[in-house]
């Protein structure tokens, strides 16, 4: 299957040039990139592209770039076609470099190399997508600067380029000139940071809401992760598609009463199935994944703590200061004027059941699947 250039050719006519638009963008498709990524990118720039969804490039202008015009196969075999040979830096805002499998990568053609080299020395902003963190790391773009990594590879990367800064907490990392994401919904975040920056927030929500996206995301957003062994252990299905629900409404007013109409049960039902699976109910269990979130957010944001409380849901300041006090034993307040101090191990000999022991020190974990199933 090969994704034609016809259209972008036949529409050009109808189209602002990439100096003409608010910003424009061009895509440098790796050898086996992830199809996802760059279609979910590519799309969010399609709608905010002009005011209604007639798919003209007015406000966003892109173009898919390579060293030649021959197909670019992504890792599902889908081919794509490139739009032109790489032209001049100078010609656009962005590059977007989409990443896939690692192994092929390896292999890289000499002229994307010095393409990026090209690219950077002349002071665009270069995005890496996905595994595409590796490509600009070994063309030395990528000195001095953080990087973004999946969790998965996050040891292969430090294991490579072990002088260079790497996250995998977050769902994006801006450095400069040089931004840097994990792939998959995350290239949609990146894609909105920029239209949110060049057009307006209104255009990103719109996106958003035609993209059906619950939120967008910022760069100090948590990365989601495989889930937690704690989470892995529980064997009740109603009792895994109530914590999926949790997991996606940690900033939503969400009552119990809620949540068992949403699972098409009575209270009573969830309460007996979380005190059996997991000796908790499930109020307590929720409360702790709110908690485990906001400390996270302690460490790793600045905002206020009465903007972490609210946003969490506690009842206000002095609410979640006490939770946090109870069960890390220390502080929100406190949290920020430690450094290397591993005050996280203050409370483990405390009479709290396992499973909330696991979530408050065992670190953030999303479900991605069981929610869906149960939909």
């Amino acid at each position: 299957m090969c994704a034609s250039a016809t259209h972008q050719n036949e529409s050009q006519s109808k189209t602002k040039t990439a100096g003409e638009a608010k910003f424009s963008v061009a895509f440098l498709l790796l050898n086996e990139f992830t199809l996802f990524a760059f279609s979910g990118f590519v799309d969010a720039l399609r709608l905010a592209g002009d005011d209604a969804d007639n798919s003209q490039q007015k406000d966003c202008h892109w173009t898919i770039v390579a060293p030649n015009l021959q197909p670019i196969k992504a890792n599902s075999g889908i081919e794509v076609l490139p739009w032109e040979v790489f032209p001049d830096p100078s010609q656009y805002d962005y590059l977007v470099v989409v990443g896939g499998r690692v192994e092929p990568q390896r292999r890289l053609d000499q002229k994307i190399t010095r393409y990026l080299q090209k690219v950077a020395k002349h002071g665009n902003t270069i995005i890496g997508i996905c595994t595409a963190s590796f490509v600009m790391a070994r063309t030395g773009i990528m000195q001095d600067r953080k990087c973004c990594v999946h969790w998965y590879h996050r040891n292969e990367f430090e294991q490579e380029f072990p002088t260079l800064t790497v996250d995998s907490d977050t769902v994006y990392v801006e450095d400069r000139n040089r931004i840097t994401c994990p792939g998959g919904r995350a290239a949609v975040d990146v894609a909105l940071l920029l239209i949110e920056r060049h057009c307006s927030a209104v255009t990103a929500r719109k996106v958003v809401s035609a993209m059906v996206i619950e939120q967008m995301r910022g760069e100090r957003s948590p990365q989601p992760h495989a889930e937690s062994a704690w989470f892995g252990e529980i064997a009740n299905p109603l009792v895994r598609r109530a914590i999926a629900v949790m997991d996606q409404s940690l900033t939503k007013a969400l009552s119990m009463e809620d949540i068992a109409n949403r699972l098409q049960v009575s209270e009573n039902t969830l309460y007996r199935v979380f005190s059996n699976a997991c000796e908790v109910s499930p109020a307590k269990l929720f409360r702790a994944m709110r908690l485990a979130h906001a400390h996270w957010s302690l460490k790793k944001t600045a905002l206020p703590i009465s903007e972490i409380a609210h946003h969490f849901r506690f009842s206000d300041s002095s609410h979640f200061t006490r939770l946090h006090k109870s069960f890390y034993g220390i502080s929100p307040s406190a949290v920020r004027n430690l450094s290397s101090i591993n005050y996280v191990e203050l409370k483990r000999g405390s009479d709290v059941v396992e499973v909330i022991k696991q979530i408050l020190f065992g670190g953030l974990f999303i479900i991605s699947k069981d929610e869906q199933d149960f939909e």
